[in-house]
């Protein structure tokens, strides 16, 4: 129930700041808003205020504004006729402006969060900063009922040793982890030490494995880091943030190639896969939970950020296209493209989900 809850706050939060910079924005330009919808399919519940008929759809895995002059007119005759009214009226900035407040509102919400991540646990600068060289390994959470749980490992151990390597970096003691027959593990706590020793993985019950088999000791490590202000937090988390955007759109490509040819996926999580992570993160605490969603808001910006017609930044191009050639496309065929983008979209999405599922039901 708890993971359901987080997904779905998760996922409500994204979407309803991806919508409302649109209507924002739009609204700021002079374009009246005809509906704003949470979620997709069929209308659940509708009231009208200020002139936009608000609503909430049946399927949450979305939204959208409904703006004039986004769609050809139909004349009397049942023939398509450009619009003259709305987005259609304006210029190419002011379209843009429209076009990219999802993008930039998502950003903004993942660096907000990320950077209160940051707050509750140094340790995630490790990520906004780019270096994994801190002072140390210090074990953010635990999963209960873990084996590290059962071993006694609470949160804010520091790792001063593991299998007679002093002071590990997280990536050393994940290694180990991932490959050693023993453990033995050195802890510090409250300038206490003491040494843990188990076999690995341990004998009897379940060991939680990774998606490659590896066993797993149930904890979120990351280097120790000294808190940082809030400006600096801030100015960090915003670096990530640009920073990931090469990575993020290779791995989507990557994730969709791997789709379409039936490979592993491990670059892009369709809907089951960011369950599965959601349920991690809200069994480790709420940075964590945090972290998660301020990733997703990043992925979501850099999506909608893609040239793909139907998505904002197929938009923005296709705005552009008009702009350079001086003239719009015949009506209906603008949309026919964003048609297409989108169908295309939803079937990548659900090949992603069908390999997921396939995962699961093998493993």
């Amino acid at each position: 129930m708890l993971t359901a809850i987080t997904f779905i706050l998760i996922l409500f939060t994204a979407v309803l700041v991806h919508e409302g910079a649109h209507f924002l924005n739009a609204r700021s330009v002079g374009v009246p808003v005809r509906a704003f919808s949470i979620g997709m399919g069929p209308v659940l519940w509708r009231w009208r205020w200020r002139g936009t008929e608000w609503r909430i759809s049946a399927f949450p895995l979305g939204g959208y504004v409904d703006l004039p002059g986004m769609a050809p007119k139909v004349d009397d005759d049942g023939n398509l006729q450009h619009p003259d009214e709305g987005m259609a009226t304006k210029g190419l900035g002011a379209k843009l402006w429209v076009l990219v407040g999802g993008i930039l509102a998502n950003f903004v919400l993942g660096v907000a969060l990320l950077t209160t991540a940051v707050m509750l646990q140094p340790g995630y600068r490790s990520f906004t900063t780019g270096s994994s060289v801190g002072r140390g390994t210090e074990v953010l959470s635990v999963v209960p009922g873990s084996p590290a749980a059962q071993l006694g490992i609470v949160d804010g151990d520091r790792i001063v040793g593991i299998n007679g390597v002093p002071d590990p970096s997280p990536q050393q003691v994940v290694s180990t982890i991932h490959q050693a027959d023993a453990l033995t593990l050195t802890l510090e706590r409250n300038g206490v030490r003491r040494t843990v020793r188990t076999a690995w993985p341990p004998t009897g019950g379940d060991v939680v494995r990774d998606a490659q088999g590896r066993p797993l000791l149930g904890v979120n490590v990351a280097a120790v880091f000294a808190a940082a202000p809030l400006p600096q937090a801030l100015a960090e988390s915003a670096w990530f943030g640009v920073r990931v955007i090469p990575e993020m759109v290779r791995g989507f490509a990557q994730g969709f190639a791997a789709a379409l040819t039936g490979r592993q996926n491990n670059e892009v999580a369709g809907p089951v896969g960011i369950v599965g992570l959601v349920n991690q993160a809200t069994h480790v605490g709420l940075a964590s939970v945090l972290f998660l969603a301020a990733i997703i808001n990043f992925s979501l910006a850099v999506f909608n950020l893609l040239p793909i017609p139907g998505l904002d930044g197929g938009r923005m191009l296709l705005a552009g296209v008009v702009t350079l050639r001086g003239r719009p496309f015949k009506p209906g065929q603008e949309e026919q493209l964003h048609f297409i983008g989108i169908m295309a979209v939803l079937a990548l999405i659900v090949l992603v989900t069908v390999h997921e599922i396939s995962g699961l039901l093998r493993g």
